[in-house]
C-alpha cells in the first residue's frame, strides 16, 4: 500500500521542489507526495489514509498550525510537520490540541534533508504511537467495510447473544463492538453498554483484542500498563475486568470483537474463553448470513 505523504506551501515552486525530494528520498516506501497551496485545498485533499501532512506556517487563508489542528478531525494518524521560514517564537502552538508537530526551518543548511528523515521516522511510527495495528490492518479494514452494518435484520439476534453472553458469565455489560479504522463502534449491547458511544480507538480495549489468536482476558484493567492511562475512564463505565473473542471472517480476517465486563477484578478460566469463542463463532455467523442474502446472487 502506498505511503501518502501531503505537502502545503503557496509558493509552487517550493513545495514542487519539497515533493520531489521526498518522493526519492522515500522512493522505497513507494511515496505519494500530494501538494496544495491553501488551507482549503489542503483539507479538500486531506484523507484518513494520508501518513504525513507538512506545511508551511504562513498561507494565503491561514496558517499551518491551523491547518494541522483541523486535519486532526480528517486524518488523525498522520503525523505533522511544520516546514516554515517563520520565526518558531511567533508561532502558537498551543492551538494544537495535542497534536504531535515537529518544527524543521525550511532555510535550515540541513533542512532538506532532515525533513526527509523526519517525515520517514514519521510514516514507520505515527500509525502506531497511539495503538498497535495487526499486519493484515488494511485487509482487515477493506473486509469490515463490505458488509453492511446499518442492515437492523441481524441487530435482534445479535442482542439475543449479547444477553446470553453477560448471563452466562453474570455480568452487567456485554457488547458486540465493530472496530474501524480509526474508532470503535458499538453494534449491539447490553445492559449499561447501552448508553456507550463511539469511542476512538486508542481509548478502546478491544484495538488489543483484534491482535491476539482468539479471547484476551483483563483481570484488572488498573493493572494492566497497556491501560494505565485509561484506566480510571475504564472503571468509570463499569470495566474493571474484562473478556473479548474476536469475530473472524470467513477469510480468516478479525473485524470486532464479542466481549463481556465486570465492574470487579476477575479471572477467567478455559472454559469461560470457550464460551466466549463460540458465542462470537455464532455472532461473525449471524452477521456474515445476512451479507450474504443480501448480496447479488452472483456474489453468494
Amino acid at each position: 500500500m502506498s505511503t501518502r505523504i501531503l505537502c502545503v506551501d503557496p509558493d509552487e515552486r517550493a513545495r514542487q521542489e519539497t515533493a520531489e525530494s521526498l518522493r526519492t528520498e522515500l522512493s522505497d516506501l513507494d511515496a505519494s507526495v500530494e501538494t496544495a497551496g491553501t488551507v482549503e485545498e489542503a483539507l479538500d485533499r486531506l484523507t484518513p489514509e494520508h501518513s504525513a501532512l507538512l506545511t508551511e506556517q504562513d498561507l494565503p487563508d491561514g496558517t499551518g498550525v491551523a491547518l494541522i489542528d483541523a486535519a486532526d478531525e480528517i486524518a488523525p494518524d498522520a503525523g505533522a510537520v511544520l516546514y516554515t521560514d517563520a520565526d518558531p517564537a511567533a508561532i502558537d502552538t498551543d492551538a494544537l490540541r495535542g497534536s504531535v508537530t515537529e518544527y524543521v526551518g525550511k532555510g535550515s543548511v540541513f533542512g532538506a534533508e532532515r525533513l526527509g528523515r523526519l517525515v520517514r521516522t514519521t510514516v514507520d511510527t505515527r500509525a502506531q504511537a497511539s495503538y498497535p495495528l495487526p499486519q493484515n490492518e488494511a485487509e482487515r479494514v477493506a473486509a469490515l467495510q463490505a458488509y453492511d452494518l446499518d442492515d437492523p435484520a441481524p441487530m435482534a439476534t445479535l442482542d439475543r447473544i449479547t444477553g446470553l453472553a453477560a448471563r452466562h458469565f453474570a455480568v452487567e455489560q456485554a457488547s458486540v463492538n465493530i472496530i474501524g479504522e480509526h474508532s470503535q463502534e458499538f453494534l449491539s449491547c447490553y445492559g449499561g453498554a447501552t448508553e456507550w458511544e463511539t469511542t476512538d480507538r486508542e481509548d478502546s480495549i478491544c484495538t488489543f483484542t483484534i491482535l491476539a489468536d482468539d479471547v484476551m482476558t483483563v483481570s484488572d484493567v488498573t493493572e494492566d500498563p497497556r491501560f494505565e492511562s485509561r484506566s480510571e475512564a475504564l472503571v468509570g463505565m463499569g470495566i474493571r475486568s474484562y473478556m473479548g473473542a474476536n469475530l473472524v471472517t470467513p477469510a480468516g480476517l478479525v473485524v470486532g470483537t464479542l466481549c463481556v465486563y465486570d465492574d470487579d477484578p476477575r479471572s477467567f478460566s478455559t472454559a469461560d474463553e470457550t464460551y466466549l469463542r463460540d458465542l462470537a463463532t455464532v455472532a461473525m455467523d449471524v452477521i456474515d448470513l445476512h451479507a450474504r442474502a443480501d448480496a447479488p446472487e452472483g456474489d453468494r
